[in-house]
């Protein structure tokens, strides 16, 4: 089953809520809708149930048009899955899971098949509902009620779920059980998928593609990881984010920031060494305090990198896994001389990165002050067979400073910025 729009838009009254939408839905893809409240998510997505009659453009399932189809026909293409449900009769969850048997019944009084109860019954299994099969559906937690309705949907034996935030009540557990069992679907089952979602990160671990809609229009459809970039997510909800890679699942995730307020920036260049994720707070306290902040040498792979990039600081980067090289050492040096202090984090010292215990001791000979973050609770990590403790104790006797913490930091710092 091909999905295919081309051009819809549509208004409640005066009021334009899509404008020329176009886009398809290949057969057995897991398509994402995302966009802020008010984008017409929704809407576009009961235009697509033929539940709205779009003003202009259309809507053609394998290049038929969507209003030719009867409402049967439609009901054994498309099965729904609401954002809640709940009834105030007191059906079983067996009889709700065989309503999604009535686009395959001779008439509704035909009753039950064979087919429609096998239908039923593998539905629930695979659903992990059946063990609900004689309790009333309003007894049910609102997970439960979820995994029943998706058993209606798929004892519709339809083409493809169309669902509208269906994980929008569910704690995080029901939410990832939730998602489990649609992908699971759309992979072995060839179930296409197109869901309205809220949570990107979700979306970004779930969906082959995500369209993204905003203030009506379509802003972008493709993969999460060219969708859901930081200046995409910038323009279309008004967040700062940093997106970085899951090593596990390879999905990518979103982290939003909370905004500051502008800051005062008083030019004073500070240069951190650091590595192992121990330069990120110390960058942003910094960078909140008005300070010039550059960083090195740091792996591309290792975490300190992704704080600077996401914090537009200029670092100097070295190859994954790879030892400092001499030129990098020398932009570390150069940058060092810029500054009128370097800050080391308290970052774990190998034969890879000794050559940034080398940079701090050069920049006391400059003159250079010169401030080792060493918390109270952490032990020096030292891989070089205590290498690098006696860097740390040559640099702290040659004049170096010894702080405990990040605010520490920042009040030795704060008469150096005048």
């Amino acid at each position: 089953m091909k999905l295919d729009i081309q051009g819809l838009s549509f208004a409640f009254g005066t009021k334009p809520v899509l404008k020329e939408i176009s886009f398809d839905v290949p057969h057995g893809e897991f398509l994402g809708l995302m966009g802020p409240n008010g984008s017409g998510k929704t809407t576009l997505l009961r235009c697509i149930m033929n539940y709205l009659v779009p003003g202009m453009g259309s809507i053609s399932i394998d290049e038929k048009p969507l209003d030719s189809f009867s409402p049967v026909a439609l009901a054994r293409t498309f099965a729904v899955v609401p954002q809640s449900s709940a009834t105030d009769f007191t059906f079983s969850s067996y009889d709700i899971v065989m309503m999604g048997r009535i686009p395959h019944m001779a008439s509704r009084l035909s009753g039950t098949s064979k087919a429609d109860t096998v239908a039923v019954r593998k539905a629930m299994e695979r659903t992990n509902t059946w063990q609900f099969a004689g309790r009333a559906f309003a007894e049910l937690s609102g997970g439960e009620r979820q995994r029943v309705i998706i058993a209606r949907a798929i004892a519709q034996q339809p083409k493809a779920l169309l669902l509208d935030e269906p994980t929008v009540y569910l704690d995080i557990s029901g939410q990832i059980e939730i998602m489990d069992l649609l992908k699971k679907l759309n992979r072995d089952d060839g179930i296409t998928v197109v869901a309205v979602l809220h949570d990107i990160n979700l979306a970004a671990r779930y969906c082959d593609r995500i369209a993204l809609l905003s203030d009506g229009r379509l802003e972008t459809i493709g993969l999460p990881a060219d969708v859901l970039t930081p200046e995409m997510i910038q323009s279309v909800y008004g967040v700062d984010v940093a997106v970085r890679r899951d090593p596990f699942t390879g999905s990518i995730y979103v982290m939003p920031r909370s905004p500051v307020a502008a800051v005062h920036r008083h030019g004073t260049r500070v240069h951190i060494l650091c590595g192992g994720g121990t330069g990120g707070p110390i960058m942003k306290a910094l960078h909140d305090q008005g300070y010039s902040v550059t960083a090195g040498v740091v792996n591309v792979l290792d975490s300190d990198y992704e704080n600077a990039k996401d914090m537009h600081i200029p670092v100097v980067a070295e190859a994954p896994f790879a030892p400092i090289s001499q030129e990098n050492h020398e932009e570390n040096l150069r940058l060092i001389d810029e500054s009128v202090a370097v800050v080391v984090s308290p970052f774990p010292v190998g034969p890879g990165n000794l050559l940034n215990l080398e940079a701090a001791k050069r920049a006391l000979s400059l003159g250079k002050k010169v401030l080792l973050v060493r918390p109270e609770s952490s032990a020096n990590i030292d891989f070089v067979n205590g290498k690098g403790d006696a860097y740390i104790k040559d640099l702290i006797s040659s004049g170096a400073d010894a702080v405990r913490s990040t605010d520490e930091l920042v009040s030795m710092l704060s008469g150096k910025a005048g």
